[in-house]
């Protein structure tokens, strides 16, 4: 009997061993995904990298989180996952305006106080003369007012030339 139960024993250490080996071998080389969210791309991959793991860009979309930040990860935060493998982020655009009115037809220094007030960026302001249209109005804008957008940019006419004789 004594033989059998240290047979016994000795084929239970082995099984023992044998888990906690492999489960060591699996185990070994994961870590935990940090969370990236609001980070920007550079922060973002300095700490993957620190963790042996690899950044890739799956898109950009608007959403509420300031422009070039990430706010979507696969796998979440949190996950274990082996060492060398990739997370995938998606990087902001920023918000999109469902509303932009239309400043056509008004004076420049009227239509950046309307565009500030209700928060909406001016990305570009583009100056050209004009014969129809009275000196820095607001010709055309881009994008229209139903389309929608994250900022705008602005067509104004300016002054013209005078014509020497």
């Amino acid at each position: 009997m004594k033989k059998f139960l240290f047979v016994l024993g000795i084929i239970f250490a082995g099984f023992l061993s044998g888990y906690l080996l492999l489960t060591f071998i699996i185990l070994s080389g994961k870590t935990d995904v940090p969370n990236l969210k609001g980070m920007d791309i550079v922060q973002a991959n300095q700490i993957l990298r620190e963790r042996g793991l690899h950044i890739r860009i799956d898109g950009h979309e608007y959403s509420d989180n300031p422009s070039g930040t990430i706010f979507k990860q696969e796998p979440p935060a949190g996950t274990k996952i082996k060492s060398g493998r990739e997370i995938g982020v998606v990087i902001s655009k920023g918000m999109r305006f469902s509303f932009l009115p239309d400043v056509t037809e008004i004076p420049f220094e009227e239509a950046e106080k309307k565009l500030k007030e209700i928060g909406i960026p001016i990305e570009k302001v583009i100056y050209i003369n004009s014969e129809i249209h009275p000196e820095l109005t607001v010709i055309a804008q881009r994008p229209e007012p139903d389309e929608g957008g994250q900022s705008i940019k602005l067509l104004v006419s300016k002054k013209q030339k005078e014509e020497k004789d």
